[in-house]
C-alpha cells in the first residue's frame, strides 16, 4: 500500500470508497466553521477485513507523518484496533473496553486510539 505524506495538515479518512462519501464534501465546510485553517482531509481506502499487516501499515504511517492531524475510522474499527493496537500510544476507555477504534488523533508525536460511538449512541439514546 502506498500512501503519500500529507503536504498540509490532514485528517484521514479509512474506509472502504472514501472519495464517495458525503464527509469527503462536507468537511471543508465544518473545517472553515470551526477556524481549523488550511486543512485536508484525504481517504485510504481498504477493503473490508484487510489483512493485518496493512491495517499496521496504515496507523505505523499515522504515528509518523509529521503533517497527520488523525483519522475517522468506519468499516475498519474492529480489524484496525486488533491489528494494530501496540502501536496506540494511548486508548480512550470507550476503545478498550469496545475493542474498537472510530477516531485517532495526534497529541503532538502521541498517537491516540478513542471510540466514540458509545459516547454518541449514549447522547442519542438519552435524546
Amino acid at each position: 500500500m502506498m500512501i503519500s505524506p500529507a503536504t498540509r495538515p490532514t485528517l484521514w479518512f479509512v474506509g472502504v470508497t472514501t472519495a464517495q462519501s458525503s464527509i469527503m464534501r462536507v468537511f471543508p465546510e465544518w473545517a472553515q466553521h470551526l477556524g481549523l485553517g488550511d486543512v485536508a482531509m484525504r481517504g485510504i481506502d481498504m477493503v473490508p477485513h484487510d489483512r493485518p499487516d496493512r491495517y499496521r501499515d496504515v496507523v505505523a504511517f499515522l504515528r509518523t507523518d509529521p503533517l497527520t492531524r488523525g483519522a475517522l475510522v468506519t468499516t475498519h474499527k474492529l480489524d484496525l484496533f486488533a491489528a494494530a493496537r501496540d502501536l496506540f500510544d494511548e486508548i480512550d476507555p470507550h476503545a478498550s473496553l469496545m475493542q474498537e477504534t472510530s477516531c485517532l488523533s495526534r497529541r503532538g508525536n502521541r498517537l491516540i486510539c478513542h471510540a466514540k460511538d458509545p459516547i454518541f449512541s449514549g447522547l442519542a439514546l438519552d435524546g
